[in-house]
């Protein structure tokens, strides 16, 4: 199954999304994604993304060894969508921009809540040493629990 979403190349930006979705879903990741789980990701995602990723596995892997009894930082729940359970499906939706970077709505469901949830969040496409490729995720949820701001934002200080 992971295989079948190394195929060709991105043509455009709603298949660099529906790529990155895939093989996000095909892996199963949770928290911030093992080496392992990130070099599956990475035909897909953007250098900076790919860093902030880093960053997050150090991070849980510095919390175990600080703390082995406490849960560590970025260690569960989806970091790729607005809601911490995840999704159960997805659809990528028409992108709202003409040139880099894309903009392409996601829609998520999450058909294990009743009632069923959903939610659009937004990937950011840019063109990346020639390929398409995710550089971040806009989260859209609105209700209280929903990740906020965007993904790579998790790991870009603010003064």
């Amino acid at each position: 199954r992971v295989t079948a979403c190394r195929g060709k190349e991105a043509a455009t930006p709603t298949d660099a999304v529906v790529q990155f979705y895939t093989m996000r879903d095909a892996i199963g990741v949770q928290g911030a994604p093992t080496p392992k789980e990130l070099a599956a990701l990475r035909p897909f995602i953007a250098d900076t993304l790919a860093r902030g990723l880093v960053f997050a596995d150090s991070v849980r892997e510095s919390d175990k060894r600080r703390a082995p009894d406490e849960k560590p930082g970025y260690v569960e729940g989806d970091l790729f969508s607005s809601v911490f359970e995840g999704s159960t499906s997805f659809r990528v939706m028409p992108t709202l921009s003409t040139s880099a970077p894309y903009v392409v709505p996601v829609e998520f469901t999450d058909e294990r809540a009743k009632p069923v949830v959903r939610w659009i969040d937004t990937a950011i496409v840019i063109v990346e040493r020639g390929r398409l490729v995710v550089q971040d995720v806009r989260y859209g949820g609105t209700w209280d629990f929903a990740n906020k701001g965007s993904l790579l934002g998790q790991f870009v200080s603010t003064p």
